[in-house]
């Protein structure tokens, strides 16, 4: 196994120090490739590891507003989920994986029930229903782009940016060259049969900064 030396808060893998100026000689280098299996091997430190397209990322541990959101948004797609008994949502840690050199684990996760054969006790293999992502300092730019581009081309067929300093919510489907910034009521309807899901932004917000606002 590949040892990597992480900068603090940094997503991504540093190369090594430089050499000393008599050490120095002509030379190629090369971004160190990862394979999903390779992070899985990885210490259970309470950071992230992610693998996208090879790159890795490192998140650290989320903070209070992360993890309220990120309470509230399972609360009310688990509840929404099993009274229309569409599926079920899940939380990280837990991996998707998309191709042996992409594995990510994305802060909730809607897997519909025509989805479950691709559910496995360790892992879901494919592109999920909906994916939420809930940035942080230190996430926003993978959650931005790297995470988007990935569930853009997986044909994840709603990605939500969830912005709790602007408190807003940025919805990306497929084909999207924008994303539909949402402010006050998130609506969501997975499948025709069942009644639409809307989810009230302002008091979701408020639950999240309780507390907080100084």
């Amino acid at each position: 196994m590949r040892h990597v030396r992480f900068a603090p808060y940094s997503r991504h893998a540093e190369l090594p120090d430089a050499l000393e100026d008599h050490d120095l000689m002509p030379m190629s280098t090369s971004v160190p490739r990862y394979t999903a299996d390779e992070i899985r091997r990885f210490p259970d430190d309470r950071l992230r590891y992610e693998v996208i397209h090879g790159q890795l990322f490192v998140t650290p541990s989320p903070g209070t507003r992360h993890q309220r959101a990120v309470r509230e948004l399972t609360r009310l797609l688990q509840a929404y989920l099993v009274r229309h008994q569409l599926g079920e949502c899940l939380t990280a840690p837990f991996e998707v994986l998309f191709a042996d050199d992409s594995a990510v684990q994305p802060d909730l996760l809607v897997v519909l029930a025509s989805q479950r054969d691709r559910l496995t006790a360790e892992r879901f293999h494919g592109a999920p229903s909906l994916v939420v992502e809930v940035v942080s300092f230190s996430s926003k730019r993978t959650d931005r782009l790297e995470k988007r581009e990935l569930y853009r081309a997986e044909r994840v067929a709603e990605y939500w940016i969830v912005d709790t300093d602007r408190r807003h919510v940025e919805r990306w489907r497929p084909g999207d060259e924008s994303p539909e910034i949402v402010t006050t009521e998130l609506v969501w309807r997975p499948v025709a049969s069942a009644p639409a899901l809307a989810i009230a932004l302002e008091p979701l917000f408020q639950v999240v900064w309780e507390g907080l606002e100084r």
